[in-house]
C-alpha cells in the first residue's frame, strides 16, 4: 500500500517538472568580406543575437545592442543597414550605433541577425569592431537600463576586425 501511494505523487511530479533556467541572451558579431573595405565601399558588419534559453522568451525594448566601429578609418552609415522586424536604431554617432529590439520578441532558442552597414573612410587597420549587449526595462523607447534575470555577462561582448584598403 505504501508503494502506490508514492506512485502518484512521483508520476504528477514528473508531469508538472519545469526545469529551472536562467534567462540569457548572447552577442556574436563577424565582418563580412573577411573584414576587408575599400575606401567608400560598404560592408556589413553581422550582429547575432541568440536567446538561449530553452523556455523564456524575450520582451519587447528589453535589448539594446551598441556598435562600435573605429571612426578613423570606417563610417557606420546612416541607413542602409538590413535590421529584423521591429528593430530601431536608438542613436548613431561618432562611430557608435545603438539598437533596440522595439517591438520584435525573440522566442527561446530563437536568434536575430542585424547588418549594419560600414563604409571604409581611410587607409588603415586592421582595427577593432566591437558588439556589447546590455538591457533595458522592457518600455519605449528601450533607452532605460534594465537587467535580464540571471544573464550571463561572458557573452554579452564580442570584437572582430577589419582593415580599410585602396
Amino acid at each position: 500500500m505504501k508503494v502506490s501511494g508514492l506512485i502518484i505523487p512521483f508520476f504528477s511530479g514528473i508531469l508538472f517538472y519545469t526545469p529551472a533556467v536562467s534567462q540569457n541572451v548572447s552577442i556574436n558579431v563577424l565582418t563580412r568580406n573577411s573584414g576587408i573595405v575599400e575606401i567608400g565601399k560598404t560592408i556589413f558588419f553581422e550582429v547575432t543575437i541568440n536567446n538561449t534559453n530553452p523556455a523564456s522568451l524575450v520582451g519587447i525594448y528589453k535589448l539594446k545592442a551598441q556598435i562600435s566601429a573605429p571612426d578613423s578609418i570606417v563610417t557606420i552609415q546612416k541607413t542602409g543597414h538590413n535590421l529584423p522586424t521591429g528593430w530601431e536604431i536608438v542613436n548613431n554617432t561618432d562611430g557608435t550605433i545603438t539598437l533596440s529590439n522595439g517591438k520584435d520578441i525573440i522566442a527561446p532558442n530563437d536568434s536575430r541577425t542585424l547588418l549594419i552597414a560600414i563604409q571604409g573612410k581611410n587607409i588603415g587597420g586592421p582595427a577593432t569592431l566591437s558588439g556589447q549587449l546590455s538591457f533595458s526595462n522592457g518600455i519605449s523607447p528601450g533607452t532605460e537600463p534594465g537587467s535580464l534575470k540571471e544573464d550571463n555577462p561572458a557573452d554579452n561582448y564580442s570584437t572582430s576586425s577589419c582593415k580599410v584598403i585602396n
